[in-house]
């Protein structure tokens, strides 16, 4: 299995991704509101990928 796929941050993503469908199969919330939970979820799952790169990032000599 890809490790890129075990993380925690892309399982927490996708579990709350699901979560967010759910509600809207169930009515829950509008369209609008699972696309815009989507957008966030995916920029802070993706900002968050940046940072972690950033922060283990071996210093160039």
């Amino acid at each position: 299995m890809d490790t890129r796929f075990a993380s925690r941050k892309f399982i927490l993503t996708c579990v709350l991704i699901f979560m967010a469908a759910t509600a809207f199969a169930f009515g829950q919330i509008t369209s609008d509101q699972l696309l815009e939970y989507t957008k966030w979820l995916l920029g802070l799952y993706m900002a968050g990928n940046v940072g972690d790169t950033f922060v283990t990032k071996e210093p160039r000599h």
